[in-house]
């Protein structure tokens, strides 16, 4: 049966993929608003080649083109708009001072101008976005802005694969931001405003916290599950490279607790654990006995309301779904902003 263009819209208009691209796999999340929550549409994670991603965060356009049609194929019909994105590492960010009594269409060209002096790239290479943080005091001359820029041409080998293969990027995001939603999701349905979250990647980690009136918290620790895997091919020396990646991340993990609790009044009770490597081996274990708190692994799919009223979601390897299952909430709170302006 064929539909029309404008059923083919009403069934689609509110439902957003958010899609991570990673070292060795894509990983696609399916989020459409119901009835006041947040259904769980799909789901879907596809190998690919290491060799998908060229220099300097850049994509194998024919080879990443060809792999996202073939996930569009598992994916719902007639969801075609996608939150992706873009390394954290690929992106440049500063706290710029503004005159805030500077006019709504003349701050961006200010933003820009002030900028272009701190930028190693010419700012029309970047893509710029900014959020103003806080005016810097009561009656204070001077607002505060959170920049962020990326090469353009880094976003474009990622937009125009999309659209190649059929889709419809609606917004790239910065991959810490993500995780901010993950956190703020968790925090609100598991009312624990006082917990991290750290995401265990391949290739990093990142420490994430959502701050009131502040702009969240979130570094990225250069550690990643792939210090493990490089070893774990001499199988004598397997465990001892995860006892060393787990004794380092710790270690890290801590300082950047301090920092926090450093800027941050409440001291932290819980770290949930996600990302590909959360459950390695005695990970939880050993931070909840090193650092005296709490730990707890965070599936972010059970956040959200299974479709088709399935009692569990991906329990085994739900944790690797965190950055794409925040994008989709970016993806929609986008929308959702769109529609009201």
């Amino acid at each position: 049966m064929e539909l029309s263009n404008s059923m083919e819209q009403s069934m689609g208009k509110s439902l957003v993929i958010g899609i991570d691209i990673g070292h060795h796999s894509i990983k696609a999340v399916a989020l459409k608003p119901s009835k006041g929550t947040l259904t769980l549409v799909s789901y879907r994670e596809l190998p690919i080649e290491s060799d998908i991603f060229t220099d300097n965060h850049m994509l194998n356009y024919q080879k990443i083109v060809k792999k996202l049609k073939e996930l569009r194929k598992a994916l719902p019909l007639f969801s075609r708009k996608v939150a992706l994105a873009i390394p954290d590492s690929a992106v440049i960010s500063k706290v710029l001072q503004i005159d805030s009594e500077i006019e709504t269409q003349e701050r961006e060209f200010a933003i820009m101008q002030a900028f272009s002096h701190q930028s190693p790239f010419p700012v029309e290479e970047l893509n710029l976005d900014f959020v103003e943080v806080n005016k810097t005091g009561a009656g204070s001359s001077m607002s505060s802005y959170q920049v962020y820029a990326t090469r353009r041409d880094v976003v474009e080998s990622r937009t125009q694969a999309l659209a190649k293969a059929g889709y419809q990027p609606i917004l790239t995001e910065v991959q810490a931001h993500s995780l901010a939603n993950i956190w703020q999701l968790a925090a609100s349905t598991q009312h624990k405003r006082d917990w991290i979250l750290l995401d265990v990647g391949l290739t990093q980690s990142s420490v994430c916290m959502d701050l009131p009136e502040r702009a969240p918290f979130c570094k990225d620790i250069a550690l990643g599950t792939q210090h493990i895997e490089s070893e774990a091919e001499f199988e004598h020396l397997a465990h001892s490279s995860t006892e060393r990646f787990i004794f380092a991340l710790v270690e890290k993990l801590q300082r950047n607790i301090q920092l926090l609790t450093s800027v941050h009044t409440t001291p932290i009770q819980g770290i949930w654990l996600s990302g590909g490597g959360a459950a390695t081996p005695m990970l939880a274990e050993e931070i909840a006995r090193r650092l005296n708190i709490e730990c707890e692994l965070l599936n972010p799919l059970s956040l959200f309301t299974p479709a088709n009223g399935k009692a569990t979601v991906g329990q085994a390897n739900g944790y690797a779904y965190s950055t794409a299952a925040g994008l989709a909430l970016r993806g929609l709170d986008w929308l959702e902003q769109e529609h009201a302006a």
